[in-house]
């Protein structure tokens, strides 16, 4: 590596692998996550994650598209929590770990760019055989910290490549996707969002409280704080407000009585059928509790390999059986220690997990396999079942003593046919609004979702609602024929592909037009140039 000095980041990261004992010739140490951990750690990051699904990935694809690449998605402990990019280039990334749980620090992965910006403090970029261990000198990275809007550390985005397709705007890039996200998450935070320079991109933002308390501020917006004497109160009444958010959505269905219920530490059994919003109730419970920014680790017991289900739920120690990690596994009950754990399908757990998990509830403790000493778990429990677990325990199928234990509170949600006309008006409404707000309902589509039973419920709206927007894109309308749903006589018969249902529905338009194609492109809402292209495409 060529001379630096002492003042670059790069030198002063080589010191510290060096003070640490590291060798350039050893190799990197694994350092994985547990599954359990991983999954704590991105229900702890949930927000930070969606923001990045929503807002930066769209970018960097626009960006840096056929590029081989992978944009990394960190935490501040380096972890890598959601990886996107170039499938070429993954295949080699996997090669040194560069995949969602493996950490990054300094001090198991030496110099690199997630470990440096975080030890630093700062963006930072490593080429080539400037990272520490040999092994990584195929690799280029630049990374930037991410900032929550209170200025603390959160995590780290980074932009890793082949070191020989590495360009100079990989820096630039990764620090406006950082500034991308930032922005984003201020803006889901409750309060009064002000832009003091609408007329600029990256606009200072601060967001103020009622009063015009200081409550978060975006980087530019740090940065004018620095400069200029800061008064929340003249800011309001002078400076654009550019939106007034809600504070924390309040969980849906009357939340009271089991809310109050999980904050006393009472089991939550909920029941209802598929798709009914078990899960999303959790996570709304989870939101509204004094737990809400403890983990919240959902767990589905009927996912769980049959051979792995004790493993996967109470961990186990190094070299406990045939297989196992040699560094062990936390396990997901102590991933959600001080949080809320759900099981969801809890009838799916084999009888001696029942037995085990009613052993931690009894004991508040947990002993991993392989291991003799317990340890104690704080954790509130959600639980959640399809299935009747009371006719499961006359058959013989579930553990009455585990059962009567889950029933502290029982919460039944109901189906979707069950609800009443305006709550689901109001749910088409908000649904609607989130996937395509330029896409409306005809009374004909609406009235449709509305009498049909939908057996998938929720889950099952959501997912129609989801093809109906891509058959109806452009049109401004969704229609009935938009929505691929089984009617009373029977299943019908679903596309093979959305190209497919797009066919039908041009078919369909040009037959009630006798053939005018003029016509149908305007029913349409298409150009007749493009409705000619998907008449060719049709007939390959």
């Amino acid at each position: 590596m060529r001379e630096l000095p002492v003042s670059d980041p790069i030198h002063r990261s080589w010191q510290r692998c060096l003070h640490q004992g590291l060798s350039r010739q050893q190799s990197a140490e694994l350092d994985l996550l547990p599954q359990g951990e991983l999954s704590a750690r991105l229900e702890g990051s949930r927000e930070l994650v969606l923001c990045f699904e929503q807002f930066v990935l769209p970018l960097f694809i626009q960006l840096l598209a056929g590029r081989p690449c992978r944009l990394l998605l960190c935490d501040g402990e380096g972890a890598i929590l959601a990886a996107s990019g170039d499938d070429s280039f993954a295949r080699h990334a996997e090669r040194i770990f560069l995949r969602s749980g493996a950490r990054w620090g300094e001090g198991s992965k030496g110099t690199n760019a997630i470990g440096t910006a975080l030890a630093e403090g700062s963006e930072v970029q490593v080429l080539g055989s400037q990272h520490f261990f040999a092994q990584h000198s195929f690799l280029s990275c630049s990374a930037c910290p991410l900032l929550a809007p209170d200025g603390s550390l959160l995590g780290v985005l980074d932009i890793s490549s082949d070191a020989r397709h590495h360009g100079g705007d990989m820096l630039g890039t990764v620090r406006l996707l950082a500034m991308t996200l930032e922005n984003a998450l201020l803006a889901r935070r409750p309060g009064r969002l002000v832009d003091l320079d609408p007329q600029t991109l990256w606009s200072p933002r601060l967001l103020l409280g009622e009063e015009g308390e200081l409550l978060g501020a975006n980087r530019a917006g740090r940065l004018w704080l620095g400069q200029h004497a800061f008064d929340g109160r003249q800011l309001l009444h002078e400076r654009q407000i550019c939106r007034i958010l809600p504070s924390r959505a309040p969980v849906e269905g009357k939340p009271n009585v089991p809310l109050k219920m999980l904050e006393r530490g009472i089991t939550l059994l909920l029941e209802g059928e598929t798709g009914s919003g078990k899960e999303h109730m959790a996570r709304s419970l989870h939101q509204a509790s004094s737990r809400a920014d403890a983990p919240l680790v959902c767990v589905n017991c009927g996912a769980l390999p049959a051979d792995l289900v004790e493993a996967e739920l109470f961990g186990y120690v190094g070299g406990a059986f045939s297989g196992a990690r040699s560094q062990g596994s936390q396990g997901y009950l102590r991933a959600a220690h001080g949080g809320i754990l759900m099981l969801d399908e809890i009838g799916e757990l084999p009888l001696l997990a029942q037995t085990r998990l009613l052993r931690v509830l009894q004991e508040r403790a947990v002993t991993p396999l392989g291991s003799h000493r317990p340890e104690p778990v704080d954790f509130w429990l959600i639980c959640a079942s399809h299935r009747d677990l009371g006719a499961m325990v006359n058959a013989a199928t579930f553990r009455e003593d585990l059962y009567y234990r889950l029933c502290g509170w029982r919460q039944r949600l109901a189906p979707w046919r069950e609800w009443p006309p305006l709550d689901r008006r109001q749910l088409l409404s908000r649904l609607l609004a989130e996937m395509d707000p330029a896409l409306q309902l005809t009374e004909e589509a609406e009235q449709r979702l509305l009498a049909h039973p939908l057996p998938g419920n929720v889950r099952q709206l959501k997912q129609a609602l989801e093809v109906a927007c891509v058959l109806a894109e452009g049109l401004g309308w969704i229609r009935p024929e938009h929505l691929q749903l089984p009617d009373g006589r029977g299943e019908e018969t679903p596309p093979r592909s959305l190209r497919e249902a797009g066919h039908r529905q041009i078919a369909s338009t040009l037959a009630e037009c006798d053939g005018n194609v003029t016509e149908a492109a305007r029913r349409l809402g298409i150009s007749r140039t493009t409705l000619y292209r998907r008449l060719e495409l049709s007939r390959d």
